[in-house]
């Protein structure tokens, strides 16, 4: 079920990329599934931690919301400041223009995601240029303002981004993103390529601008430490599709999910006395073809609960359990899992 108040509504979202052969008039072979029948709700003004393994879809469906990509079925469903509900899914280029300025994308390199060629006033300021709502002393202006609100000085304007670290280069993307004054900022592992204590800086920096600007965050990432200290709530994601929803205290202190036990065991303890006192629960390496994907619960074939019945003929659900976690799995109410601030002899 999805909020009715939701800033954005992912509605049965789904995103395949075809397969073609070789040759002059190569067909179609088949597709890969990226993103499979997603329902999700991003709360104003929240934190939404999207995670998991590499190659599970989270990039996709964030590129699906910020209409980097078409999906090829599902709604966006997104409520604009005046209360209208309209569906990204379907706008042309033309009717998306207005929409841009207001969900925007941080991306994960801070090094390719910036053109050598142009200064930081023409990188962040291009997207006020482009929607012609400020140009000449007004955009240097208005860029100036928002580099100290990142951390930067106003005097690097002429610069290039080689000029710049990585962290200060993160900054000028956070910057171009946060210029149009958006409502939704999806960030694409937007620390992941940066030092751990810059890390640690630019985190705090985007729950500064969070409460300054009123923003709302999806925030996908493979780091489950990040999620759990700057998310309020969390979607699991495999294979394309969630597989468990919580709030992040209680999806970390019991989750309901195989998968999400799984990676929560691999997340590194800070305390060096407790390090080894848990079980890790290693999965399988044969993680399955997008272009095939398994029969019934596309995760049972690397489940070490998984039975030959339910698990493999019968797809589940993303169903309620009690408060507001959701989890796809047959056997949820019969498995005790083990999360973060357990440990298993």
């Amino acid at each position: 079920m999805i909020d009715s108040g939701a800033l954005l509504s992912v509605e049965n979202l789904s995103m395949r990329f075809p397969i073609r052969g070789t040759g002059l008039f190569a067909r179609t072979t088949g597709h890969v599934h990226a993103v499979n029948g997603v329902d999700l709700a991003i709360r104003s003004g929240e934190v939404l931690g999207l995670v998991g393994e590499s190659g599970c879809g989270k990039t996709t469906l964030g590129r699906c919301i910020v209409r980097s990509e078409r999906p090829t079925e599902g709604r966006l469903r997104y409520r604009g400041p005046d209360g209208r509900v309209v569906d990204l899914a379907t706008l042309n280029a033309r009717e998306l223009r207005p929409y841009q300025n207001q969900v925007r994308v941080v991306f994960q390199d801070p090094f390719s995601s910036l053109n050598p060629r142009m200064t930081i006033l023409e990188i962040v300021g291009d997207p006020l240029r482009v929607a012609g709502v400020a140009r000449g002393s007004e955009l240097e202006e208005r860029v100036a303002i928002m580099l100290r609100k990142v951390g930067l000085s106003p005097g690097h304007l002429r610069r290039y981004p080689h000029a710049f670290s990585g962290g200060e280069r993160q900054r000028v993307n956070i910057a171009r993103a946060l210029i149009t004054e958006p409502r939704l900022v999806i960030a694409d592992e937007a620390v992941s390529a940066l030092d751990v204590s810059v890390r640690a800086q630019v985190l705090n920096l985007l729950r500064d601008l969070q409460e300054e600007f009123d923003l709302t965050y999806l925030f996908i990432s493979h780091d489950m430490s990040v999620v759990e200290n700057l998310c309020d709530r969390v979607a699991v994601m495999y294979l394309g599709k969630i597989v468990e929803l919580a709030d992040t205290a209680e999806l970390y202190r019991q989750p309901r999910h195989p998968y999400t036990q799984a990676l929560l065991s691999a997340v590194p303890r800070p305390d060096p006395r407790l390090r080894g006192s848990g079980r890790r629960h290693r999965l399988p390496d044969n993680f399955p073809d997008p272009a095939n994907p398994p029969s019934g619960c596309f995760f049972h074939t690397r489940c070490e609960y998984a039975d030959d019945e339910a698990c493999v003929q019968q797809r589940p659900e993303l169903r309620a359990l009690a408060g507001d976690h959701r989890a796809a799995c047959h056997h949820t109410e019969t498995l005790s899992l083990t999360g973060v601030d357990q440990s298993v002899p």
